[in-house]
């Protein structure tokens, strides 16, 4: 039976990380068992390798470059989980276009939204306008009733009630004029 290592005894004989052993096992897919916690048990060929990983590394390789050379070649299996360039960039670009997409969708929306809230607003002020022009048109009413010539009241007559005094018009409509569009 070989010898197994816990990840730990691994990465000091090999004076590297915990972590680096891991990704070491995951990249190049190393078949390695597990324990009863499902802590990685690495074999002395396991070790081997990673040595010769190592060594690359050295020499300035990047890991998709690295070669596995082991003499049991069914206890490696090379991790072919990657996606080629052109099929990621196709995928991207899909994404990216989708992306716009949305972006657009959004902006229009946004721009439907405040179309709404300005014609909503446009009709508040119009409904507006035309109650200050009506209690314009009351006003002027009034104050032509309080500007009838005065007859000879007989003590049969009501007299009239008149509230405000003399009001000229003019300041009225210029104030009126403030709220015109």
């Amino acid at each position: 039976m070989e010898m197994t290592m816990k990840t730990k005894e691994v990465s000091e004989q090999l004076g590297v990380n915990p972590t680096t052993v891991q990704r070491w096992a995951k990249y190049f897919g190393l078949v390695c068992e597990t324990n009863e916690h499902g802590h990685y048990l690495f074999t002395d060929e396991h070790v081997a390798i990673m040595r010769n990983v190592q060594d690359q590394l050295k020499e300035g390789k990047r890991m998709r470059d690295i070669q596995i050379k082991g003499n049991n070649v069914k206890a490696v299996e090379v991790n072919k989980h990657f996606v080629e360039t052109s099929a990621y960039e196709e995928k991207l670009e899909a994404v990216m276009s989708r992306v716009n997409e949305l972006d657009e969708k959004i902006s229009q929306k946004a721009d439907d939204v405040v179309s709404y809230q300005l014609l909503k607003h446009r009709t508040e002020l119009e409904d507006m306008m035309k109650m200050i022009k009506s209690l314009e048109e009351r006003l002027c009413e009034m104050e032509s009733k309080v500007h009838q010539p005065v007859r000879a009241v007989s003590d049969n007559d009501e007299l009239p009630m008149v509230v405000g005094g003399n009001v000229k018009p003019k300041k009225w409509r210029s104030f009126m004029q403030l709220f015109s569009l």
